[in-house]
């Protein structure tokens, strides 16, 4: 940057008093700042900075006297005398008072009297919003400037959907951030594979709010990983949102109905299996009265024995009878072609 002196300054390129002795224009070129002209900075709250302020003696300046720096903070809210927050003179630091900076400035190098009056300044806040100038002296003055505005960076982002994300619907997208400098910028893309940002697909387009991203006619080319990012002069946040697709109306109720059809075919066949298995009970029962009948009464358990020892090979049904005292004989029922033949059971 080019250098900032008095005879720039126009002005200001008048006889300065410098250490008790008055100075003359011609000399004031002497000592030259090697920055470029007037700095602009915008820096985010928290973070740390550093204000260069590198220097050249010209031979105007040789003298026994040391260089003299001085940093000054300029403020719209302060009034009165300047306020000189850090300098060097002879070999000395020294902080100023009163402006908040004591603890978070310091000098870049440790002889900043070796051509370097460079600053830097930790954990800035807003309050640090200002105008800092730099000021080496010797047998002559050159001064420069760093306007610094200090701002906060956009709060992380709350992202969310409204709408039914159904196939062929649309939906609208949302994001929004609760804090941080005037003005914010909302960014959507969708992400590739979860990696980086990517075009938004067809049919996206920006919503009403600064915030808003509608999709039309949602598809499965929409699905995937959204992130909105929102960015002030000084920094950025992002959330993100991962956009999945339901089935259609239509498909769900073709999937309702053919689970609707299987559950009724499927208590068709339990009440089936029901009604046959009430028939063969009363088939069983009513074989086992022939079968007591056929051994005059003197079979006991023949029921309750029925439904697990009768079979049923080749259209003939056999069972098993027993006698009062527990003997088990080998008497049945023989059934073919519907006709009943009858097998007594042994005597004891």
């Amino acid at each position: 940057m080019a250098a900032l002196n008095y005879q720039e300054r126009g002005a200001q390129a008048l006889p300065t008093r410098c250490h008790g002795a008055f100075l003359s224009p011609a000399l004031l070129l002497a000592v030259r700042i090697n920055s470029k002209g007037r700095e602009v900075l915008y820096l985010a709250k928290g973070d740390s900075v550093k204000l260069g302020c590198p220097y050249v003696l010209e031979p105007e300046d040789n003298g026994p006297q040391g260089v003299g720096i001085e940093w000054i903070q300029i403020t719209p809210e302060r009034t009165g005398p300047e306020n000189v927050f850090l300098s060097y003179h002879d070999h000395h630091v020294n902080y100023g008072s009163g402006s908040g900076l004591q603890d978070r400035v310091a000098f870049v190098q440790n002889d900043p009297g070796q051509h370097d009056a460079s600053i830097r300044l930790a954990d800035l806040q807003v309050s640090d919003t200002g105008t800092y100038q730099c000021r080496v002296k010797k047998n002559t003055v050159a001064v420069h400037e760093v306007i610094v505005t200090v701002q906060e960076k956009p709060a992380t982002p709350q992202c969310w959907t409204e709408g039914e994300l159904i196939e062929g619907s649309s939906i609208l997208l949302r994001c929004y951030s609760r804090g941080g400098a005037s003005p914010l910028a909302y960014q959507w893309a969708k992400l590739a594979d979860g990696y980086g940002g990517g075009r938004l697909p067809h049919g996206t387009i920006q919503g009403r709010a600064p915030g808003d991203l509608l999709i039309r006619s949602l598809s499965e080319v929409h699905a995937g990983v959204y992130q909105c990012r929102v960015t002030n002069r000084v920094g950025y946040a992002v959330c993100q949102i991962n956009l999945g697709l339901s089935p259609s109306k239509q498909a769900g109720i073709i999937v309702g109905s053919i689970l609707g059809s299987l559950l009724l075919l499927s208590l068709l066949g339990l009440l089936i299996w029901a009604l046959i298995c009430r028939y063969r009970r009363k088939e069983c029962q009513r074989t086992c009265s022939d079968c007591r009948s056929s051994t005059g009464g003197t079979m006991t358990r023949a029921c309750n024995v029925c439904a697990h020892h009768s079979y049923s090979p080749h259209g003939i049904s056999y069972m098993q009878c027993q006698h009062g005292d527990g003997d088990e004989r080998a008497a049945a029922l023989m059934c073919n072609d519907g006709i009943r033949h009858q097998v007594a059971c042994p005597a004891l």
